[in-house]
């Protein structure tokens, strides 16, 4: 197939370097095969040629991060109860037989939580008893200890109530409160304690008294028995 010259536009073979009438070279570039796209990889291709993994961000959670913070130590109730219930039979026992005067019902009311954190203590070596757990340990061990006191008491009252004893005992304390304020009015007032119904009344204000004296100093004993084994242990 022949071509133009691109100088003088002389026909020229394929097969000649130079133009036959002007002697210009003729330069041939050959164009370009064209090439097949890639097919896409099929499965089952071999590891060594598919794609390199690309690495995925990961979303960031806002807000700053907590450290976690220990639980703080709780009493074990399963085992405190028990020994609550042991230290109040104990202690009562000792201030009944001891017959303790004066400050017998104090001893009996800070016995009784001091004890109870004792016990407990014994049940759960490896545990650590902060003031506020031998408190609410003690204010349990209070409560059974006023139960105890409340049944004594009537047991007494019951008891000597043919005697007078009680009664007795009121007006004396009568007479010298009376002896103390010259007011007459006064004097009406605490008179009329010695009545049944006055009796009734001043017993209610008595087992209110010990009721909230109880778990005052028993929680009051607990702490300082839980603070007290605290510092021997360190």
């Amino acid at each position: 197939m022949d071509r133009t010259c691109y100088r003088c536009g002389a026909p020229v073979d394929d097969s000649a370097a130079f133009c036959p009438q002007c002697n210009a070279p003729q330069i041939r570039v050959p164009a370009p095969e064209s090439q097949p796209a890639t097919p896409p990889l099929v499965p089952g291709t071999p590891a060594d040629a598919q794609p390199p993994a690309q690495p995925v961000p990961m979303p960031v959670t806002a807000g700053p991060i907590v450290p976690s913070v220990a639980e703080p130590a709780r009493v074990d109730w399963s085992r405190a109860l028990p020994a609550a219930i042991v230290a109040v039979l104990l202690v009562s026992l000792l201030v009944v037989l001891a017959a303790i005067p004066g400050l017998g019902v104090l001893v009996w009311m800070a016995g009784t939580g001091a004890g109870a954190v004792l016990l407990y203590r014994r049940r759960v070596p490896g545990q650590v008893i902060t003031p506020g757990m031998g408190a609410r340990i003690g204010a349990v061990a209070g409560l059974f200890g006023f139960g105890i006191f409340t049944v004594l008491l009537a047991l007494q009252m019951l008891l000597t109530r043919k005697s007078g004893y009680f009664r007795g005992l009121l007006q004396q304390a009568v007479e010298r409160a009376a002896s103390q304020n010259a007011d007459p009015r006064a004097q009406e007032m605490l008179q009329r304690f010695t009545s049944p119904e006055g009796l009734a009344v001043l017993l209610t204000i008595v087992l209110v008294m010990a009721f909230v004296a109880f778990l005052l100093f028993s929680s009051l004993g607990g702490a300082l028995a839980s603070r007290f084994t605290h510092r021997r242990e360190n």
